[in-house]
């Protein structure tokens, strides 16, 4: 009886990798983007030994990428807004990310997506339902920033 149990959970176990390594990279790309900045499920998509690469810097390892994401979705302090305030764009707030399009070729997912002026494409290197390299180009000024001249 003891090995049994034994064997069904070591059976368990394999099923469960076999199904997070089965995740295709579209399911990747969608299930990071739909994170909502959640920074916990954001990394859980990325391998330990993970690089990000944007604008010329490179984040290596879940440390660096989770320092990236926090500095990224930075909420003020205090408590949240109860209605979000009037007048412009999302009511005023920030321009809202927009994905344009998800698709992969073999082991790649890609990601195009816009925010305000902002329009960016995004590489994932998929191994093992886990984000090994990130790739993210971006063009325009940053969101909410000045307009070019």
């Amino acid at each position: 009886m003891k090995f049994q149990l034994l064997g069904a959970i070591a059976a368990l176990s394999i099923t469960g990798a076999a199904q997070a390594a089965d995740l295709t990279p579209t399911e990747i790309v969608n299930r990071h983007v739909s994170s909502g900045g959640n920074v916990d499920a954001i990394m859980a998509d990325y391998a330990d030994d993970a690089v990000v690469l944007q604008q010329g810097r490179a984040f290596q390892g879940k440390d660096a990428i989770r320092g990236l994401f926090e500095n990224m979705f930075k909420r003020p302090a205090g408590p949240a807004p109860s209605a979000p305030p009037a007048g412009g764009a999302n009511g005023g707030g920030a321009p809202k990310m927009n994905v344009t399009r998800v698709w992969e070729e073999g082991n790649v997912g890609f990601m195009t997506w816009e925010m305000g002026p902002m329009k960016a494409t995004e590489e994932f290197i998929v191994r093992d339902g886990k984000i090994q390299v990130q790739t993210i180009f971006m063009s325009g000024p940053p969101a909410g920033g000045p307009a070019p001249q």
